[in-house]
């Protein structure tokens, strides 16, 4: 327990609380922090899930548990499922198809969860080497998500990047600038086409990029073809996602999340719905 001090006192100084903030907000005694970091005492049991909640950390990563020896795939998929944002059971689609698993990242609602979720964005954006000149959100929805990995685009690699929601919101867009859309989860592409359609014109590709948290790999509307694949050759876009289904799979035969219980309907699933890649 006594490392949990540790662990807490890194996390405030992280986000350059005083010792007396982090009190208030867990309704304890600033004695009592100080003991805590100098690893005079640890928190009651009852106290560690608020901490948890608090810093927007699981349980584990309080206790350190396993977390550094995951890669990032696999902790980006922790974070959708112990915040919610990954649920397994029966959804039906905008698209009309029963899914056995639902991503929304709308159930990110408090800073921490967007600031982490911002930072999952920027790094993917990093990591494809993606050479943007302005973010953009592909619906209202996504507004909060875009912002945020601008945001962590300039905190964490000093980059400071224009954004639009296209809509009055942000800068102005121009026939110059080149776009690199926010977007929530890929399945058939059919709201990407909007966008793509009003920025992607025989005169001008604006939109080069779109980076989506989670490609579901499944088939588009229009043909056999994933909608990652149909989407690239249509428009002349690359679509970068943070995971896929597969990488779902895995973390759920792995056990880095729980639903083993739903594995044969993901695999059925993507049996019946998953989309062919040329690549």
């Amino acid at each position: 327990m006594n490392s949990i001090g540790i662990k807490i006192l890194t996390l405030r100084k992280n986000k350059h609380l005083t010792q007396a903030q982090l009190a208030e907000a867990l309704s304890v005694t600033p004695q009592s922090i100080s003991k805590w970091e100098n690893q005079l005492s640890a928190p009651d049991l009852s106290l560690l899930p608020m901490i948890a909640r608090f810093f927007g950390i699981t349980m584990d990563e309080l206790f350190g548990f396993r977390l550094d020896a995951l890669n990032r795939k696999e902790r980006f998929i922790r974070l959708l499922a112990d915040n919610g944002a990954l649920q397994f059971g029966c959804f039906t689609l905008n698209c009309g198809r029963t899914s056995p698993y639902y991503i929304s990242t709308s159930h990110f609602h408090t800073a921490s969860q967007l600031t982490r979720l911002g930072e999952s964005y920027a790094e993917c954006l990093r990591d494809q080497n993606v050479k943007t000149g302005l973010l953009m959100a592909n619906t209202a929805n996504e507004l909060p998500l875009m912002i945020a990995t601008n945001a962590a685009l300039y905190q964490r690699y000093g980059q400071d990047t224009a954004y639009s929601s296209g809509t009055g919101i942000g800068k102005t867009i121009l026939p110059v600038d080149r776009l690199t859309l926010i977007k929530d989860t890929l399945t058939t592409g059919r709201s990407l086409m909007e966008p793509l359609n009003l920025y992607q014109t025989q005169k001008s590709k604006q939109v080069t990029d779109v980076i989506v948290s989670v490609d579901r790999m499944e088939r588009s509307e229009h043909s056999p073809l994933s909608a990652r694949q149909e989407l690239e050759k249509r428009y002349g876009i690359r679509i970068h996602a943070i995971v896929t289904l597969d990488d779902l799979i895995a973390a759920m035969e792995n056990h880095i999340i729980g639903g083993q219980e739903y594995l044969d309907d993901m695999k059925d699933y993507k049996a019946q719905f998953g989309g062919r890649d040329d690549d």
